[in-house]
């Protein structure tokens, strides 16, 4: 038996169709298995990008993407998109070549504590054997993996795999496409109202019943939409809402002195939410002022944030799932009166909306045009600060068809262009990603990548600096200091773009913003389209929506 065998057998029964790899020398024996096996390998030289990539990968695949790195501070660089997958609840299998145990703390190169380096942000941690007499043991924690994957909370796991010199010596011998493990992401859980009402003993007549969908978690579970149902959803769910511009009408309320008052009406008696978190300031604010007496949150894990101070009670959705078909006694249904509250607020809501002069030139006008001009079956990508604070603000899911992402599992700006990246190599609609100016230079190696995707479209709106910092009123208080947060900068990605070889459109006036933006929807290679607005205009703009 060899190192290289064991590797191959490790590699031959792991779960997973794309693996993003990173060069190095001691991860050699790991790359060759993943080239020569049953795996579709993508090179990413910067690990924090390639962690990003597959991050985006496996967003939209919902299927574990591989991830390999050499040893050392390599790996380190991994951590920023595990974390976020393991708050966004996304597959990763993470393959960190390392030295034996004598080389650690021994001065050696590039021998880092890499055991345990993740274990706060990992759903499982395995180390491999250093001694390579039985494949058997290497099997085994691929197996494990895959049990991990059908049986706990969906996110990153690591395997430290422990590599001793010689590693320069291939073979195939143990390396099999036939052995694949199959991973089956889980199905969809409609839950109906009546099955609720009738575990908890409910009498719906006169109840006041808000549904809210958080951001995706990977366990699909749906409330089923009834005809007077109140259904909100954020915009990382992807599911539908029955009330239009609800988090624009939330937050402009909640920037009003006494603002939530008018929003009593909407107090829910029964709050039953899906998911994850929101990226719903408004939302937040509004059932944390007017807590709901009933707060219960479907999930079959028992991991579930208090994001609203409300103490949710968690229930299976599998012991709901099986009154479903049972028959019932009669349940009284929904009543339409708090449906009508919503409806007439939003309504009172979107007319003083749409009186905002539409037409100006600024970013929050700009993302409204954007998104009114990329076609249904693209998939948008927002960063986040402001941009995914826009697009929340505008975005109608109810009558959208688009598929929107947004790395909200840890709400960082790093990694926003890789994993738009990581979509677009997997998919051959296009993919937009919208960010903002810091955010994009922030990650300018997710452009690092020499098989860049035709398909990728970026948008930056450059306001030249942190502009979320500009919009609240916190960091005014810093006075001359806050040139350290706001980053003012005075840089372009115009040579970016002639540097990795992407067409490159800008739009400084509203006139050259629409012509860049139909060049850009009929560009057939990977582009960039940047924004040029002034700070002035934008803040203008979004304190009269702040004060609707």
């Amino acid at each position: 038996m060899s190192l290289q065998q064991c590797i191959n057998t490790l590699i031959s029964y792991l779960p997973g169709e794309h693996a993003v790899i990173s060069p190095g020398s001691r991860n050699a024996p790991i790359i060759y298995a993943l080239k020569n096996g049953a795996k579709i390998c993508h090179s990413v030289i910067d690990e924090r990008s390639a962690a990003f990539v597959a991050l985006g990968m496996a967003k939209h695949s919902r299927q574990p993407v591989i991830l390999c790195c050499t040893s050392g501070t390599a790996a380190i660089n991994f951590y920023p998109a595990i974390a976020e997958a393991y708050y966004a609840r996304v597959p990763l299998i993470v393959l960190t070549a390392d030295r034996p145990a004598e080389q650690i703390d021994a001065w050696d190169g590039q021998a880092i504590r890499q055991k345990g380096l993740y274990k706060n942000h990992v759903r499982a941690e395995f180390q491999t054997s250093d001694q390579y007499e039985d494949e058997t043991s290497f099997k085994d924690i691929a197996m494990r993996v895959l049990k991990v994957l059908d049986t706990e909370i969906i996110g990153p796991i690591h395997v430290n795999v422990p590599i001793r010199e010689p590693f320069y010596q291939f073979t195939l011998e143990g390396l099999s496409t036939s052995n694949l493990a199959a991973y089956n992401p889980p199905v969809s859980s409609k839950i109906n109202m009546e099955s609720l009402a009738h575990h908890f003993n409910w009498d719906l007549q006169f109840k006041k019943v808000l549904v809210f969908n958080g951001m995706q978690d990977g366990e699909q579970v749906e409330v089923e939409n009834e005809e007077n149902m109140v259904i909100l959803s954020d915009i990382t769910s992807n599911r539908i809402s029955k009330i239009s511009y609800w988090d624009s009408m939330l937050f402009s309320g909640i920037c009003k002195e006494n603002g939530l008052d008018f929003l009593a009406v909407l107090r829910p008696d029964i709050l039953i939410t899906t998911g994850t978190t929101t990226v719903s300031k408004g939302l937040k604010k509004f059932l944390q002022h007017y807590k709901p007496p009933v707060h219960i949150h479907l999930s079959a894990y028992d991991e579930v944030g208090d994001m609203f101070g409300t103490s949710p009670v968690i229930v299976n959705p599998k012991m709901i799932l099986k009154l479903n078909s049972a028959n019932h006694d009669s349940v009284n249904v929904l009543g339409s009166a708090y449906l009508h509250a919503w409806i007439n607020l939003s309504k009172e809501f979107q007319s003083r909306f749409a009186r905002l002069d539409w037409s100006r030139f600024n970013e929050f006008c700009a993302v409204n045009y954007i998104l009114n001009k990329i076609p249904d079956e693209a998939f948008i990508h927002v960063g986040n600060s402001m941009p995914v604070r826009y697009v929340s603000y505008l975005l109608n899911n109810e009558l959208t068809k688009t598929t929107l992402y947004a790395n909200r599992g840890t709400s960082g700006i790093d990694g926003s262009t890789s994993t738009a990246v990581g979509h677009a190599l997997t998919v051959s609609e296009d993919v937009y990603l919208i960010t903002g100016d810091i955010a994009f230079f922030y990650d300018i190696n997710g452009l690092f990548n020499s098989a860049l995707p035709a398909n990728l479209k970026i948008i930056i709106l450059n306001n030249s600096s942190g502009g979320i910092f500009e919009m609240i009123d916190g960091p005014k208080q810093l006075g001359d200091a806050r040139n350290y947060q706001t980053t003012p900068h005075s840089y372009s990605a115009e040579n970016l773009a002639q540097h990795f070889k992407l067409e490159y459109f800008k739009g400084d006036t509203l006139g050259s913003f629409a012509q860049a933006m139909d060049n850009l929807l009929q560009c057939k290679t990977a582009s960039i389209l940047e924004i040029f607005t002034s700070q002035e205009s934008n803040i203008e703009f979004y304190t009269s929506f702040k004060q609707l």
